[in-house]
């Protein structure tokens, strides 16, 4: 079973409101005796969601649901649930992206040398791990996935077994390595700044020739220094009632120097300005 979450804002808490309401669901047909597995393709996956404060983290992998504490919840990665079976699995990381499933970390070079890489289908060890995942459960399979940046596994399925799904889910595979710079034509790089405290696409040229670095891939706006507060950064954002982009300051959510800076955008690219 399918359910989508709008990532556009405070995505982990979307994900997290996600999770709880399927649990709800499971606890509500199946009882407080089935045995629930989240699964996630790393560890910290369930860390991100532990930092909502939705869910806490107990002894021996198990999970306590502030909503449901009687549920009896264990998170494992897709690796670790080999060969283990659970009433009810939930799928937690079904986006599409660097630490997404599947993982797109370019593996070490040396570690290519001596290793075996099975090149007879895009991400076959990735897909293998899917199925191990998909596997684990005697009832139901639920998955949890990203409105915007879903995985390209779960675009699969959907594609060829015509799973119900929501009119608004991005049907087309993010390519995190084959975009370019819109100024200079270098390639981008999509990987986390810990500057800005965001996974941006960054251009690879040297930075005195070119800086450009956005947050978007679809609309490829620079990340300008916002003019209204003191620290804060102009990144670009959706309206989730009407899809119209802006450049929105990373300040807004900062409870101490809340920042309300907001800037129309339209599909041309912005003038070149200093951070």
């Amino acid at each position: 079973m399918l359910e989508v979450f709008d990532d556009s804002v405070k995505p982990m808490n979307q994900l997290a409101n996600t999770v709880k309401k399927i649990i709800g669901e499971i606890l509500a047909e199946y009882g407080t005796r089935s045995s629930i597995l989240l699964i996630g393709r790393y560890n910290y996956d369930m860390y991100k969601l532990y930092r909502t404060g939705c869910f806490s983290e107990l002894p021996g992998g198990l999970v306590k649901s502030k909503k449901y504490p009687n549920a009896n919840i264990t998170f494992m990665t897709a690796h670790s649930s080999k060969g283990l079976g659970y009433d009810n699995v939930i799928l937690i990381n079904m986006i599409e992206g660097k630490f997404g499933f599947p993982c797109q970390i370019e593996d070490d070079l040396i570690i290519k040398l001596v290793t075996y890489e099975d090149k007879s289908m895009p991400f076959a060890e990735e897909r293998r791990l899917f199925y191990v995942a998909m596997t684990r459960t005697k009832n139901r399979v639920y998955i949890a996935a990203s409105k915007t940046k879903p995985s390209r596994f779960l675009i699969e399925l959907i594609k060829h077994f015509n799973i119900p799904h929501r009119d608004d889910i991005n049907m087309h595979a993010v390519d995190l390595f084959n975009l370019r710079c819109p100024r200079c034509g270098f390639p981008l790089k999509y990987e986390f700044n810990k500057n800005y405290g965001l996974n941006l696409w960054i251009c690879t040229n040297e930075a005195e020739l070119c800086d450009f670095m956005t947050n978007n891939r679809t609309h490829m706006h620079d990340i300008l220094r916002c003019p209204k507060c003191t620290d804060g950064y102009l990144i670009v954002k959706k309206n989730p009632k009407n899809d119209d982009i802006f450049y929105g300051c990373t300040n807004y959510f900062n409870e101490k120097e809340k920042c309300t800076n907001m800037v129309p955008l339209k599909n041309g690219l912005p003038p070149r300005q200093g951070r």
